[in-house]
């Protein structure tokens, strides 16, 4: 608990930051003198408010909890239009939200942080970070479609380019992007490893990077090997190279061949083949030419937590569901998903110990662990009570609060008891949700 009270006075001192204020304004004179119903504050609250909710319902319930507080009747309500708040939030950039992120990251990934032993060996001396990008529907605005581009029939439905780097074994967005489909998912990755060499959020010595089928190229491997100097992971579609599919399938069921060939210039690879249950065979590369061959396979599928990642904030965070419509909004919203998205992630991991050391035990039939939907919940609706409190006993009292919800509210996991649940085929749609004219 201690680590999350750090972390939320960090973002605190920094939406409250005269200099970071005056970086992020917009329009000249905003938010520098009585702003009526919706001063800077408020705003900073009601943003962190509006995950997964509509504006309407998010505005109503603020102003009926600060009649309440106030003592007033109800005929005392203050009212404030959507159109209003569009107006404020137009003022703010992004950015306020983005350097809270980045300046939380910038403490968790110090070597002053509680954490920083614990999470420099990684797994068999190996920090993985696995890097993935997934598109994200816009609202169906034409000012959006020019500036990010579009996909589905007809070319005409808003989509932009997410793409993170994530930590997986400490459970961490350690980089974001969100840019036009322009932008291939090669190039944004390459942006994601200078981030995070220049930002020192892992050490290079101990850190590999995995990808998934599609990112493997000439350039990109270059990249990392003679100029980010650091191990990788790519996982290749077939037909990609001449030479790496004459390598042999392994004899053994479960067997790994492994074998180096010479790719681009001179440039050695280990390449690991082999066959999945399902009967599907897959193939690795790798600069790694010291960890055992068996490792790779287990090493590679590390890196689902980051699929995981984007059901977190797009489903659960409710990224997709946007509420404003400019492109500063768009913005917005994206660094407060990811920043909620961290917040998260760093109570689970604390909560899920405690659940485990009280309930998981010998006792009981099954496992338990956090429920992020009732989590995220209880973020959005709490940590603005957080920001309001004006003591250090208050604060404490509300992230204690946040914790025990997340204890009491904790579901069954089901991967944890071995359960599995096979992938359904997709259901025909003649056509889909966000696929519509534009203009």
């Amino acid at each position: 608990m201690k680590l999350m009270e750090i972390v939320a006075s960090i973002i605190c001192n920094t939406l409250s930051d005269p200099q970071v204020l005056e970086r992020a304004r917009l329009r000249k004179g905003a938010f520098t003198r009585n702003c009526g119903k919706l001063p800077f504050w408020t705003m900073m609250e009601l943003l962190l408010k509006s995950v997964k909710r509509s504006t309407s319902s998010m505005l109503d319930e603020f102003f009926s909890d600060l009649r309440k507080k106030m003592g007033n009747p109800i005929s005392q309500t203050i009212h404030c239009s959507q159109q209003a708040f569009s107006k404020a939030r137009a003022g703010i950039s992004h950015t306020i939200f983005q350097e809270c992120f980045e300046n939380v990251l910038d403490f968790l990934c110090c070597t002053e942080s509680l954490d920083y032993h614990r999470r420099l060996g990684g797994v068999w001396g190996i920090q993985p970070v696995a890097i993935d990008g997934s598109k994200i529907p816009l609202p169906n605005r034409k000012a959006l479609l020019h500036k990010y581009g579009s996909i589905g029939r007809g070319a005409n439905s808003p989509t932009a380019m997410a793409s993170i780097a994530y930590d997986v074994l400490n459970h961490r967005i350690l980089d974001a992007l969100l840019e036009p489909m322009s932008i291939d998912e090669r190039t944004l990755a390459a942006r994601h490893m200078d981030h995070i060499r220049c930002k020192s959020r892992t050490d290079l010595l101990y850190t590999m990077f995995i990808f998934d089928r599609g990112y493997a190229s000439k350039k990109l491997i270059s990249y990392i090997e003679n100029d980010i100097h650091a191990r990788y992971l790519f996982r290749l579609r077939s037909k990609f190279n001449l030479e790496i599919d004459a390598v042999p399938l392994p004899s053994e069921e479960h067997g790994v061949t492994d074998q180096v060939v010479t790719l681009y210039e001179g440039m050695r690879v280990r390449v690991l083949r082999f066959s999945l249950p399902s009967g599907v065979t897959e193939t690795l590369i790798t600069n790694d030419f010291s960890l055992d061959k068996t490792a790779f396979k287990a090493l590679y599928f590390l890196r689902w937590p980051v699929e995981e990642e984007y059901k977190l904030i797009k489903e659960k965070v409710g990224l997709i569901n946007f509420n404003g419509f400019s492109e500063n909004s768009i913005q917005q919203e994206f660094w407060i998903s990811v920043l909620l998205a961290n917040l998260a992630m760093l109570i689970k991991t604390e909560t899920d110990g405690i659940i485990d050391e009280t309930v998981n035990t010998g006792q009981n039939k099954h496992r338990y662990q956090t429920n992020m939907n009732e989590l995220i919940g209880c973020i959005s609706r709490y940590f603005p009570e957080y920001m309001e409190a004006d003591t250090c006993t208050e604060q404490r009292e509300v992230i204690r609060y946040i914790f025990c919800f997340a204890i009491s509210t904790r579901v069954r996991d089901k991967k944890g008891n071995g359960e599995s649940h096979p992938r359904k085929n997709p259901r025909n749609v003649k056509h889909h949700y966000n696929c519509k004219s534009t203009h």
